[in-house]
């Protein structure tokens, strides 16, 4: 699914491209992804960094634990995380340090999940997490004033899942996760 066809405009694809450009000069990451539940699955709309295929490969398993779980993923070395280990992005070296945070709408559906990678092991500091959630809390203000697109997430919510997602997705611990290098 692109964002042609959910209902938003070109104006709305720079504002996206904004966010994860902004995020990434913040925290000083290669990679950054928005990544939003649509009414047929995930989509990343935008990517810095990377092409948006390239991200949905690198992003997808940590952002769907994001939004089924609602709660932020941080692992400095994705490498040696139970969690993350197996995923092909970390072990082709693509991704090593990673940090998502939900996005949550006003009635408190997660829509989605701003991720930031690093090829490299990576402590995150308060400070960094802190800037990924106000980045990704005004992300949210933008998705709301776009209310054909904020109707594709709302109807996408990740408690929305096929139950056989639901399940596997709940094998998932739902803690925030820091992993040591």
């Amino acid at each position: 699914m692109t964002l042609a066809t959910t209902g938003t405009d070109r104006p709305t694809q720079r504002s996206l491209d904004e966010f994860t450009q902004l995020a990434g000069r913040l925290l000083g990451v290669p990679v950054v992804c928005v990544s939003l539940v649509a009414a047929r699955g995930r989509m990343v709309s935008s990517s810095y960094g990377r092409p948006v295929s390239i991200a949905l490969l690198l992003c997808y398993p940590f952002s769907r634990h994001i939004a089924a779980s609602r709660r932020p993923l941080v692992v400095a070395d994705a490498r040696r995380h139970p969690l993350t280990a197996r995923t092909p992005a970390v072990r082709d070296g693509l991704v090593t340090a990673y940090a998502g945070v939900p996005l949550i709408d006003a009635a408190g559906r997660a829509v989605g999940a701003l991720c930031v990678m690093d090829p490299e092991p990576r402590l995150w500091s308060e400070g960094e997490l802190e800037l990924l959630r106000d980045v990704a809390r005004l992300l949210v203000r933008e998705l709301a004033q776009r209310p054909p697109l904020a109707g594709q997430l709302a109807r996408g919510d990740a408690r929305h899942a096929p139950r056989r997602e639901r399940r596997s997705m709940a094998r998932i611990p739902d803690r925030r996760t820091h992993a040591r290098p």
